[in-house]
């Protein structure tokens, strides 16, 4: 069963490189500042300093933009500084 997992892996990362040739990008906006043409804010969670305010802590789910062009959102949970 490693092996089958191995090859998998192995085709995914090729697929993922020729796409990559044609403009196609994977969006992990993890740490980044929260950016709505992006990013699709599934929930937020406290900031620990006003600095995080806004950034991106967790991403659920990665997206794709090809050329410019957003295909899927990332879904992410934002950081929202509360003052206290």
């Amino acid at each position: 069963s490693k092996a089958v997992i191995d090859g998998m892996q192995l085709v995914e990362k090729k697929l993922f490189k020729s796409l990559a040739g044609h403009g196609f990008e994977i969006v992990d906006p993890t740490g980044h500042a929260f950016d709505p043409a992006l990013h699709e804010a599934v929930t937020t969670a406290p900031a620990a300093q006003p600095e995080d305010d806004g950034r991106v802590a967790v991403c659920f789910q990665v997206g794709y933009v090809i050329n410019g062009h957003v295909l899927r959102p990332a879904r992410v949970v934002v950081t929202q500084w509360n003052g206290a």
